[in-house]
C-alpha cells in the first residue's frame, strides 16, 4: 500500500541526514520511492496516498529495527535462572542437569509449542518484535513446510532479490571440510553465511600443556569463509589477532568490504559473565551489529540490548562509541552486512530502501535524535511499519497510515496501543511478501488462546499434534503439510515426530514472556547480580544509568 510518513526523518543513510522536516514515500510495492525534504514535490503516484502526519509533534521517522541474532522458536519463555553460570562456552550449559535443569525448562516447552501451535508461537515472537521496533529478526525455527511472508521480515527466510535463499544460518559448529564444502563458494558476494563461532569465555593464559579451547578452533576452521559475506555472532572468546585474521581474509577479496560481528551483550554476561572484545574488532575494521539472542538468556529486542550496549560502552569502554555508532548496530550496520545478499537496504533510508519503518515519541526534546532512540522504551514506539504495511502502533496512526483488521493488544507500559496480526489479499509485492504467512488468519486474542489452550495441557497438545503430524503420511517438504516447528539449538538436532519422545511427566510450561521489560524480568537480572545487566531497570525508571 501507498503511504506517506511526514516529520522528522533519521534517515541513516551514507550522509546520515537529519530532514527536519522530511517526507518518507512508501510505494505499494514495499520500497521506498523517495526520502527527501517535505517542502519538495512529492514523486508521482502518491498524490492520494494516506498520509501521517508527524510534523509539529517531535516524532522521529527512522528506519525498522534490525535484530541479527535470535532463536525464535524459544522466544515465548522467560530468563532462564541457570545454577551453573558462568559456564566455559555453548556447550556446557545445553548439558545442564541441576534445577532448574535445561531440558524442561527450554528444550521441552518450546518443542511443544513449536509442535502444537506453530502459527500462533510465530505470531506471538513477532508482535514481541515489533512492540519493541523491529522488523527485521533473524533466528528462523526449522520448519516442516516453508513460512513465508510474516508479520516482520525473518532474516533466514527472505527471498530477496532473486526470489531463492540468499542468507545461509547455522547456530551449530561445523567441520572444517563441511564449512570449504557447503559456503566457500557461496560467500562471493552474492549470499550471506551467519554464523555462531568462538562462543565462551576468554582464555587469558592458555595452559601449553593442554590443547587449545575448542571455541578458538571453530574460528581456525572458518578460515576458508573470511570473505565479504560472512557474519560471525558472538566471537566472545576472540583475541585482537583473531579479528585481525578475519578483516584481512575479507579485504583480500574487497579492499572495500569490512566483516560484521553480531554483538549480543546481555546474554554473553547472563551466561558468561564477559562479553565481546567489541573495541578490538572495530580497530580492526569490523562493523559491529546488535543481536538480543533469546528470551531464556537475552532482552525482549534489540531495542533493549541497545541499551546494554550503551551502559557497557560507557562504564567498561571509555564511550568508545558514540550516540550515533550506537544506533548504527541496529539499523545501517545490519542493513549493510544483508545487503551483500539483499541488494536493497533495510537499515538506511533512502529511494529503493525496503518500506520497514519505526516511528518514535521524541521523549528527549533536549537531546539529539540517536541519544533518543539509545534511551527510548517501548513505551516510546507510536507506529512500527513492516513491508510497507503498518503493523503496530497508537490507534490514531493506524487510522492515519490505513491500517485495517486490527485489535487492542494489552497495555505496553500502560499505554494503548494496536496490532494487526491477520493477514488479508493473495497479492506478493516486489520484495516477495505473500500473504500466506504462518498465522495469516489468528487475530491478536486468537494467538493467545491457542497458546494457552498448549500451556494447560502440554502433553495432550504434544500427542494431538504428533497424530496429525502421522496422519498427514506425505512428506513433511510438501507446502500443504501440516507446520511444525524445531529448534536450532543442539536438541533440536534431531526432529522428533509420533513415537519417538514422550513429554517428561509434569512439564510446566512457562507464561508466556511479557512483551515489555516488566518487573519480573528485572527481578530476574537483580537475583543474578551482574552489573553490566542491572544497570538495564533504570533506563525503564529513571533515564540511563
Amino acid at each position: 500500500m501507498a503511504l506517506v510518513l511526514r516529520g522528522t526523518v533519521v534517515t541513516f543513510d551514507e550522509e546520515h541526514r537529519i530532514l527536519d522536516p522530511g517526507a518518507v514515500y512508501v510505494g505499494d510495492d514495499g520500497r521506498l520511492g523517495a526520502v527527501q525534504p517535505a517542502g519538495q514535490p512529492p514523486p508521482a503516484g502518491f498524490a492520494a496516498a494516506p498520509a501521517v502526519d508527524l510534523t509539529g509533534t517531535g516524532a522521529l521517522v527512522l528506519p525498522g529495527l534490525v535484530d541479527l541474532h535470535s532463536h525464535l522458536q524459544y522466544n515465548t519463555l522467560p530468563l532462564w535462572e541457570a545454577v551453573g553460570v558462568p559456564y566455559p562456552h555453548h556447550d556446557r550449559w545445553v548439558d545442564e542437569k541441576r534445577p532448574p535443569d535445561y531440558s524442561t525448562s527450554v528444550t521441552w516447552p518450546a518443542k511443544v509449542l513449536g509442535t502444537a501451535a506453530p502459527e500462533a508461537l510465530l505470531a506471538y515472537i513477532e508482535v514481541k518484535a515489533l512492540v519493541g521496533g523491529s522488523t527485521s529478526l533473524q533466528g528462523a525455527p526449522r520448519s516442516t513446510r516453508p513460512i513465508d511472508g510474516g508479520l516482520v521480515r525473518i532474516v533466514d527466510l527472505e527471498k530477496l532479490p532473486a526470489g531463492h535463499d540468499m542468507v545461509l544460518t547455522a547456530a551449530l559448529q561445523k567441520t572444517a571440510d563441511e564449512l570449504r564444502d557447503q559456503t566457500a563458494g557461496l560467500l562471493n558476494g552474492t549470499r550471506v553465511l551467519i554464523y555462531h563461532v568462538a562462543e565462551g569465555r576468554h582464555v587469558t593464559e592458555p595452559d601449553p600443556t593442554k590443547p587449545v579451547s575448542h571455541v578458538h578452533i571453530e574460528f581456525d576452521h572458518l578460515a576458508p569463509c573470511l570473505k565479504p559475506g560472512l557474519i560471525c555472532v558472538h566471537g566472545t572468546a576472540l583475541t585482537p589477532a583473531e579479528f585481525a585474521a578475519w578483516q584481512q581474509g575479507v579485504t583480500a577479496v574487497n579492499p572495500a568490504e569490512r566483516g560484521t560481528v553480531v554483538w549480543s551483550p546481555f546474554s554473553n554476561h547472563w551466561l558468561y559473565h564477559e562479553t565481546t572484545d567489541v573495541v578490538a574488532a572495530t580497530a580492526q575494521g569490523l562493523r559491529i551489529a546488535l543481536g538480543s539472542d533469546w528470551s531464556p538468556s537475552g532482552t525482549k529486542h534489540v531495542l533493549g540490548e541497545l541499551k546494554v550496549a550503551d551502559g557497557i560502552n560507557h562504564h567498561e569502554l571509555g564511550d568508545h562509541f558514540d550516540d550515533r555508532g550506537l544506533c548504527d548496530m541496529v539499523t545501517a550496520n545490519p542493513g549493510d552486512a544483508l545487503a551483500t545478499a539483499w541488494g536493497p537496504q533495510v537499515g538506511r533510508l533512502a529511494a529503493g530502501s525496503l518500506a520497514d519503518l519505526l516511528v518514535l515519541e521524541r521523549h528527549e526534546p533536549g537531546e539529539d535524535v540517536y541519544r533518543n532512540l539509545v534511551d527510548a522504551t517501548e513505551r516510546h514506539v507510536l507506529l512500527v511499519v513492516a513491508r510497507g504495511v503498518p503493523r503496530y502502533g497508537t490507534g490514531p496512526l493506524m487510522t492515519a497510515a490505513g491500517a485495517t483488521d486490527t485489535d487492542a493488544i494489552e497495555p505496553v507500559a500502560g499505554l494503548r496501543r494496536r496490532v494487526a496480526v491477520r493477514r488479508t489479499g493473495g497479492t506478493t509485492g516486489a520484495d516477495g511478501a505473500g500473504a500466506t504467512g504462518a498465522g495469516a488468519t489468528l487475530d491478536w486474542p486468537a494467538v493467545k488462546r491457542a497458546l494457552e489452550k498448549v500451556r494447560r495441557d502440554p502433553q495432550a497438545a504434544w500427542r494431538d499434534a504428533q497424530e496429525g503430524l502421522v496422519a498427514w503420511g506425505a512428506p513433511l517438504a510438501d507446502p500443504d503439510a501440516p507446520l511444525a516447528l524445531f529448534g536450532d539449538m543442539p536438541e533440536g538436532e534431531e526432529v522428533a515426530l509420533a513415537g519417538t519422545d514422550d513429554v517428561p511427566a509434569g512439564l510446566v510450561i512457562p507464561e508466556l514472556d511479557a512483551l515489555t521489560h516488566d518487573e519480573a524480568f528485572f527481578a530476574a537480572v537483580d537475583r543474578t547480580g551482574i552489573p553490566e545487566l542491572q544497570r538495564l531497570r533504570k533506563y525503564y525508571e529513571e533515564g540511563p544509568a
